[in-house]
């Protein structure tokens, strides 16, 4: 079996090794030559994944076409917005009998569409019964560097389909469930990293732990009642991609979303903060269009309309915090 991740950041190489350990033939396509060049090269990339060596067996390529044709599982880790932008190199393969799998997290800004559309409508032969997602609460610095025991979720509206994935990348650290709620799972990786800058926030204004479990619980409220709203199922949003991400994504520094709300609740503009991040932080344009897609489809997300202002509309933390604790007085939900 013959593999390629597309995409040479902290969280493909950290899928690459995945398989690796499995002794599956992997490679990795990173799309900037000079950067490819140096993975091939150093086998490192110190400013994300810190004195971990990547393998000798994991080669780099920046040839796309050919390795995907080849390959009979396909992963994509190229960060959601820009993930279109190798799609003319790869629109004439036939996808029949390969497996396509997703773990970036995120939603198009410019479209409003989940990663299984965008595969699903621009590729026929990448359908519901051969494209699955990998995700869960886990970082690639304790998947790689620090290996430590871990749980994620294949996902796929077909369940053989999840089940080869879960299988494919099952170990004794990394443990791996499986389901058919693909919408769910989307909706949970994507909007907990809204509540993750939010998280960030809080503490960077060293807001207390009252503050944290406040937001927490009504953060997964709101990505419940938008998942719910869009087709996913609602028990999906208690288990790993739903709490479960959340909990690790809003409480640790290694979460770029937390890094993110940490410095602008200490004071410093988004714009000085992004410049100065070496990887991307998908929550924030996820902000942007959940709060759009919250509005469209009637759905009340308080946190995230005020993350949104925050980022956006520059709202100042403590006034869109005051905000939220003065809305209308309700039943819990």
């Amino acid at each position: 079996m013959k593999s390629i991740v597309l995409g040479g950041g902290a969280w493909g190489i950290s899928i690459a090794y995945l398989l690796h350990i499995k002794n599956i033939d992997v490679s990795v396509w990173e799309y900037d030559k000079e950067s490819c060049e140096k993975l091939q090269s150093t086998r490192y990339i110190k400013e994300r994944l810190g004195d971990f060596r990547i393998p000798d067996e994991i080669s780099f390529t920046n040839e796309i076409t050919e390795n995907v044709k080849e390959a009979d599982i396909v992963i994509n880790a190229v960060p959601t917005q820009f993930i279109r932008s190798y799609f003319k190199y790869i629109k004439d393969i036939d996808f029949t009998n390969k497996i396509v799998v997703n773990v970036s997290k995120g939603i198009e800004v410019s479209s409003g569409k989940d990663i299984r559309n965008i595969f699903i409508e621009n590729f026929d032969t990448i359908t519901d019964d051969n494209f699955a997602i990998l995700a869960g609460p886990s970082f690639a610095k304790e998947v790689t560097l620090n290996p430590t025991p871990t749980t994620v979720v294949a996902s796929s509206k077909n369940i053989e389909t999840a089940n080869t994935i879960r299988d494919l990348f099952s170990s004794p650290y990394f443990r791996v469930y499986s389901n058919c709620d693909v919408v769910g799972v989307e909706i949970g990786g994507s909007i907990k990293n809204v509540i993750a800058i939010a998280a960030g926030m809080l503490d960077g204004m060293d807001l207390g732990n009252n503050t944290k479990a406040a937001l927490l619980t009504r953060g997964l409220a709101e990505m419940t009642r938008f998942g719910v709203a869009v087709g996913a199922k609602r028990e999906t949003f208690s288990g790993l991609t739903g709490i479960g991400d959340m909990i690790l994504t809003c409480n640790s520094n290694l979460s770029r979303n937390y890094q993110v709300g940490y410095r602008i609740g200490k004071g410093e503009k988004l714009k000085d903060i992004l410049d100065d991040m070496v990887m991307v932080a998908e929550g924030v344009e996820t902000a942007r269009i959940a709060y759009k897609l919250s509005k469209d489809n009637g759905v009340q997300m308080p946190i995230t309309e005020m993350v949104n202002g925050i980022l956006f509309e520059d709202i100042d933390p403590k006034a869109a915090i005051k905000k939220l604790m003065l809305r209308e007085r309700k039943e819990e939900d």
